[in-house]
């Protein structure tokens, strides 16, 4: 089988039908729906169940909750394809996403990594619209570092999971922190590309991402869940950092570029804070 699909799910009866049958509509059939229910307490279960009965493709599993981070690991530890994509319950891939990568797949000799396009859906009007798209040197053979560098530019953004397709086996290359609820792919995904051996981009929009889903832990604004997303982005920092450390063959200059690039993300996140909440979380920040 070339392709798991893992589809986290916590009470997403809003929004599954439309991801699913976004999945199912593929032209490329060598799939599987790898789906965690990650504890739904709406209608999702009884949504996913009549889904698996109308395709042997998807396979559920039921956990209590644990978050989408948690979520994510199990679905690896499931799937069965050479190539991992994530896709997040309230969102869609287009229709030819996994006929385009097989095709890169076959015509790059099985990359590590194969980043696609994507398209944001209903996005604030002031922010831009390309800020997951990189279309420099696509369709090349990068390394891992290569890669890292190009697409570390100022405005732009890479570290999400459900911009790539992932050979299953490049996931042995990092260990997995266990107690982040939000941030994950900040602290694990540039480790996963700093570790590849071979990077390919296709000029493909293949991910319809959502904005304005309030129901995203990244989108809650009451201070308690600021406060707690300000800390997990520490504790991802500070994941990526050490880690990143360790990678074997790393040279002084990779790791003094990650290490800039990384203090300007902390800067960043820190400066989106309330007043309160910077003086609050300041030592921790240790900026």
């Amino acid at each position: 089988m070339l392709f798991s699909i893992i589809v986290p799910v916590y009470n997403s009866e809003r929004f599954i039908r439309d991801c699913l049958n976004s999945i199912l509509a593929q032209n490329y059939d060598d799939f599987e729906v790898i789906i965690i229910d990650d504890g739904s307490t709406d209608n999702t279960s009884s949504i996913l169940e009549l889904y698996s009965h109308k395709d042997s493709r998807i396979k559920i599993y039921r956990f209590e909750n644990a978050g989408v981070s948690i979520s994510r690991r199990r679905g690896i530890s499931l799937a069965q394809g050479e190539y991992i994509l994530f896709v997040d319950s309230d969102d869609t891939i287009s229709p030819e996403l996994l006929k385009e990568i097989s095709s890169a797949i076959t015509n790059f000799d099985h990359p590590d990594i194969i980043r696609h396009q994507c398209n944001l859906v209903e996005d604030a009007p002031y922010k831009n619209h390309n800020r997951y798209n990189f279309v420099e040197k696509m369709n090349t053979n990068l390394s891992g570092m290569e890669a890292l560098k190009l697409w570390s530019t100022t405005g732009k953004k890479y570290a999400v999971y459900w911009l790539f397709a992932f050979r299953r086996t490049i996931f042995s290359n990092v260990l997995f922190l266990p107690d982040l609820r939000c941030y994950e792919d900040v602290a694990l995904i540039p480790l996963l590309i700093a570790t590849s051996k071979k990077i390919v981009t296709i000029n493909y929009v293949g991910y319809n991402y959502t904005c304005n889903n309030a129901m995203s832990l990244t989108n809650i604004k009451d201070k308690s869940a600021e406060r707690a997303r300000a800390i997990d982005f520490v504790k991802a920092y500070n994941y990526a950092i050490e880690n990143f450390r360790k990678i074997e063959n790393v040279s002084v200059a990779d790791l003094a570029f990650f290490v800039e690039d990384y203090n300007k993300r902390l800067k960043g996140k820190f400066n989106s804070l309330d007043e309160d909440l910077k003086k609050e979380l300041f030592e921790s920040f240790n900026i």
